[in-house]
């Protein structure tokens, strides 16, 4: 199903991009946006929305710890212009995704620890995920008011744009171990079993496929050289971005499957509530997340500059 999904995207953008570019080499149009290569930058602060932070977006975005430990993503990208209000975008980005329970202490206020509401459940849970990532994605921008370029709205400095296309990434996923603070790699720790056989959940790969979306605004401040601002919504196929997904295993089944010291390791990592709430460990079964695919965004200040010239300056026309 989701290969399918991903053919069908792809085939529908191929389809868009031929139609506006046979129509535009027959059309008699003001240059707005000339055909042609851009270079770029792009940076800005990510988010990671999983199964470690908050439930609400209200939440991770209001709490009074989201700003303790901010992390960032960034990269390069080339851009052609097919019309004016149709562009490719090839883009590489590097950067860290972090979540972490701790968000949730606001809500934990406002009742006794022994309700078990949502914020109280995350709190006590205690985990974190830090995961360092390389992207690379192929993006089609479609930019409304310049799909007339002849129109008064396509000579306008600013446009508003959306985005569409497909990506893999590589990720590298880290948690705290205990209560110490120091982070250690989650991947070969098999936190819920992952890879073990049987009715444990598979192994999951660290290369992934995503679907970015994008949402923005841009302006051109020359002839060459334009700046935006962007919000960029990565859907993956994946559900251990932050290491958690499912049920917690038996701390037995760890020195089963692992040597010693990888298996004390991987127990105070897969269950850091008994070392910050002084309880006895979660019993196998006990759900440590609540499964599906997470996903991962950006807001970001992008700049390019423009290679080819334009003739003249289409806003004094």
């Amino acid at each position: 199903m989701q290969a399918r999904f991903i053919r069908t995207l792809l085939v529908f953008c191929i389809c868009i991009a031929v139609a506006f570019n046979s129509s535009a080499q027959n059309a008699s149009r003001v240059y707005v946006e000339p055909d042609g290569w851009s270079i770029g930058t792009t940076f800005g602060m990510t988010d990671l929305w999983g199964n470690v932070g908050t439930q609400s977006i209200t939440d991770h975005y209001t709490n009074s710890h989201y700003l303790d430990k901010t992390c960032f993503m960034g990269g390069l990208f080339g851009r052609y212009s097919i019309h004016p209000c149709l562009a490719v975008r090839m883009m590489v980005n590097f950067g860290t995704l972090y979540a972490t329970d701790k968000w949730n202490e606001d809500g934990t206020k406002s009742g006794s620890l022994a309700e078990g509401n949502d914020y109280i459940q995350r709190y006590l849970r205690s985990q974190d995920a830090k995961a360092l990532t390389v992207e690379g994605s192929f993006l089609f921008e479609y930019t409304f008011f310049r799909s007339n370029p002849e129109s008064k709205a396509a000579h306008k400095r600013g446009q508003p744009f959306i985005g569409a296309g497909l990506g893999v990434f590589h990720f590298t996923p880290y948690s705290t171990a205990g209560n110490s603070g120091a982070w250690v790699k989650t991947h070969d720790l098999h936190l819920e079993g992952q890879g073990w056989g049987g009715d444990y959940p598979k192994q999951y790969s660290l290369w992934q496929p995503c679907i970015p979306l994008a949402i923005g605004w841009r302006w051109d401040i020359g002839k060459h050289l334009n700046l935006g601002i962007e919000y960029m919504y990565r859907y993956t196929f994946c559900k251990y971005l932050d290491g958690v997904s499912g049920k917690y295993v038996d701390q037995k089944a760890f020195y089963s499957h692992m040597p010693a010291d990888q298996a004390a390791l991987a127990a105070s990592v897969a269950d850091k509530e008994q070392y910050n709430n002084n309880q006895l460990a979660n019993p196998a079964g006990n759900l440590r997340g609540n499964g599906g695919n997470e996903s991962y965004s950006t807001i970001s200040i992008t700049f390019y500059y423009k290679v080819l010239s334009r003739s003249r300056e289409w806003w004094h026309l």
